[in-house]
């Protein structure tokens, strides 16, 4: 038997209702509602629920409010976070390093799956400001983002190195942003004029 298909077996082992009724065991014995690192079949219940949230929500408990050190309210800022890290780090940030691998459960069923998102690979090194990316891919960040929105980001709502990359290539934001067909309002540069007068005068 494959390890592909012992895992899949291993999974079908618990039923859902086994899965709600451990989790709301733990929660009655730690006295909150668990993350996904404190119940040991967080893989099967995210899997079989689609997310740690949802397997939360089934389990009729309640929601973790979001740490206060910084508010964390969806994949896109997990994912711009892990950027950061990323460039101070020169790599990938693993689940021990990461400040905010506690939420990424909530979000993504594991810790590859969330990596895979960001854009980040593992064992690729990253020399600060320097990583390169094509138009295209530049375009699909944001568009993706701009899909969780529902409406254009803001240049501070995509993750760093996307933002680097675009004030890289198209100037500004706003340029990337006309250039690309996301606005119809092309950048203004009466502000530049207005600053060249002055530094004349």
């Amino acid at each position: 038997m494959s390890m592909m298909n012992l895992k899949a077996g291993k999974m079908n082992k618990y039923t859902n209702e086994y899965l709600i009724e451990e989790v709301q065991r733990l929660a009655k014995r730690i006295g909150h509602t668990p993350r996904a690192k404190d119940f040991k079949h967080y893989s099967t219940a995210s899997s079989r629920f689609e997310s740690w949230k949802n397997f939360i929500e089934a389990a009729g408990l309640p929601a973790h409010k979001a740490r206060k050190t910084k508010s964390i309210n969806s994949r896109y800022e997990l994912a711009k976070a892990a950027q950061e890290q990323a460039l101070v780090l020169r790599r990938a940030p693993n689940s021990n390093e990461f400040k905010y691998a506690h939420i990424v459960y909530e979000f993504f069923l594991s810790w590859d799956e969330f990596i895979k998102f960001t854009g980040l690979k593992p064992k690729e090194r990253i020399l600060k400001n320097k990583k390169e990316y094509a138009p295209e891919e530049l375009v699909t960040v944001v568009r993706v983002v701009e899909a969780d929105l529902g409406r254009i980001p803001k240049c501070h709502e995509v993750p760093y190195g996307i933002y680097t990359a675009v004030r890289k290539q198209y100037g500004g934001w706003k340029s990337f942003l006309f250039k690309e067909g996301f606005s119809e309002k092309a950048p203004t540069i009466n502000n530049n004029i207005h600053k060249k007068k002055t530094l004349e005068n």
